[in-house]
């Protein structure tokens, strides 16, 4: 840049005193201010790609094990006892609480009270016994609340007490916005609101969850669209595990054949398919299709013998004799005879 704007620096000194013609100088400003800016911002633009870049391929891909919470099911299989929850809350850590009289810390306290609830627990490892008496067997929409940014995360569960035990079994095996912030911050850090109780219908609470969504706008949620994966995408490795689910003997189809009857009635569903969709003309070549002839050159070939064929076209005659197309197109009306297996033939096109 500097090497570009002292050329024009000389340009604009020397070229005056060779022309003895001066420059209007309303010009040279508007020309160097438009130089100066336009490249600068395209500097600016060029660093941004490249560390955008360097983001994108540094960017880990989620993994199999980095499934959003809402895929993890509401079923036993996901449960985890009380002993082997308390040993995954005792070995997080526990970092100091935020004073509530503080600056920053003073607006996300009120930002936590204007929260209506139906249910608040300070704490998640103080208020584990608490919140599992409270919310079992019960369904409704919940709220994690960090108390040291007041960011949160919105859920709905038919079976809430199995669901915070999920949550805190995933705390140091998946890797999703939720599980790492509990993970840094504390347990200690967290709320856990019940934002609403409600039926045991999952219709209900994936309605009620998308209604807070909209509401709070929770920035640990990566989907913003309750009970759907829209915009989710499997890496390649979590695409080739959920093959293997499927595949051998996991298929649901392993094993099976087709009864006799199935073929016969596949076949004949195909053949009439066929017949009902297929052109009329396929499958006709040469002489028998529709198109031959048709818009070409018409032939006439003339031995030295005195032999006389007539075709309707360059392509029907070079089929005849078995030559090349050129052989027949470069020859004709050119008064030369070609030779086609020891005789000679003259190429005339029909006027």
């Amino acid at each position: 840049m500097g090497a570009v704007f002292a050329l024009f620096a000389g340009f604009y000194f020397w070229t005056p005193k060779i022309i003895g013609l001066t420059y209007n100088e309303l010009l040279g400003k508007i020309h160097f201010w438009t130089l100066f800016v336009g490249v600068n911002k395209t500097i600016q633009i060029c660093i941004f790609l490249i560390l955008y870049s360097i983001f994108i391929l540094l960017s880990k891909p989620i993994s199999i094990n980095e499934i959003i919470d809402r895929d993890l099911k509401d079923t036993e299989d996901n449960d985890i006892d009380d002993l082997s929850l308390n040993n995954k809350l005792n070995s997080l850590p526990t970092p100091n609480l935020p004073n509530p009289n503080k600056g920053k810390n003073k607006l996300i306290y009120e930002k936590l009270n204007n929260i209506q609830a139906e249910a608040k627990f300070i704490d998640l490892r103080e208020s584990k016994l608490e919140i599992l008496q409270n919310t079992k067997d019960k369904a409704g929409v919940y709220m994690f609340f960090n108390l040291t940014n007041g960011n949160c995360y919105i859920g709905s569960s038919v079976n809430l007490a199995r669901r915070f035990r999920v949550h805190m079994s995933s705390v140091n095996s998946v890797k999703l916005p939720l599980p790492l912030a509990i993970n840094k911050y504390g347990p200690n850090n967290f709320v856990l609101l019940i934002l609403q109780y409600c039926e045991k219908e999952v219709d209900i609470c994936v309605g009620l969850e998308q209604h807070y969504i909209d509401l709070y706008k929770p920035k640990y949620n990566i989907l913003k669209i309750a009970g759907s994966s829209q915009g989710f995408k499997h890496s390649p490795e979590t695409i080739s595990k959920l093959k293997k689910l499927h595949a051998g003997k996991l298929h649901p189809r392993f094993n099976t054949k087709a009864s006799e009857q199935q073929k016969l009635l596949s076949s004949l569903s195909l053949k009439n398919y066929l017949l009902e969709h297929g052109h009329h003309n396929k499958g006709k070549k040469g002489k028998l299709a529709p198109q031959y002839g048709i818009g070409g050159t018409k032939i006439i070939m003339r031995s030295e013998q005195g032999e006389v064929l007539s075709f309707p076209s360059i392509n029907a005659t070079r089929q005849h004799f078995r030559v090349r197309f050129s052989t027949i197109s470069l020859n004709v009306n050119q008064n030369k005879p070609i030779l086609i297996k020891g005789v000679k033939w003259f190429v005339e096109s029909e006027t």
